[in-house]
């Protein structure tokens, strides 16, 4: 038998359904334009937060995103090659991020990128809606972290 015409969803009614989709098509966009700039969406993401918290550590990063200290690694490794973040020594085995003169131009292009993308996805939304979604989504983060 064969579909007379676009499928029903049965999940649309469920929000982290709707919760998913929608964060799956904000950062295929985000991740796409980021492609221009030859970085992965996981490397732009760790670039800001190295941005926006200079001398903090794979570590700290790695719990602030919940991820495995241990996925972050070669993520880091790779912003190091490439000339975008230096590693010092901190205390003993941990080591302080800093972005680099090169690593901040490129943070600097990847924040007009990230507000393009948010523009174009929530642009429409006066700002009362976009904190009402914040705090919900504040919230739900709130309860999966226990």
């Amino acid at each position: 038998m064969t579909s007379k015409g676009p499928l029903i969803d049965p999940l649309e009614h469920l929000l982290g359904y709707q919760l998913r989709r929608a964060s799956l098509a904000t950062l295929a966009a985000l991740s796409e334009s980021y492609e221009a700039l030859d970085l992965r969406l996981t490397d732009a993401i760790v670039l800001r937060f190295v941005g926006a918290n200079p001398g903090c550590n794979q570590g700290e990063i790695s719990k602030a995103l919940g991820v495995r200290r241990t996925n972050m690694v070669p993520v880091v490794s790779g912003l190091v090659d490439r000339g975008l973040v230096k590693r010092a020594v901190a205390d003993g085995r941990t080591h302080a991020l800093t972005l680099t003169p090169a690593g901040q131009a490129l943070h600097a292009e990847i924040d007009v990128l990230a507000h393009a993308n948010e523009e174009r996805f929530f642009g429409g939304f006066d700002e009362e809606t976009r904190s009402v979604l914040l705090r919900a989504l504040d919230t739900i983060r709130a309860r999966a972290e226990g």
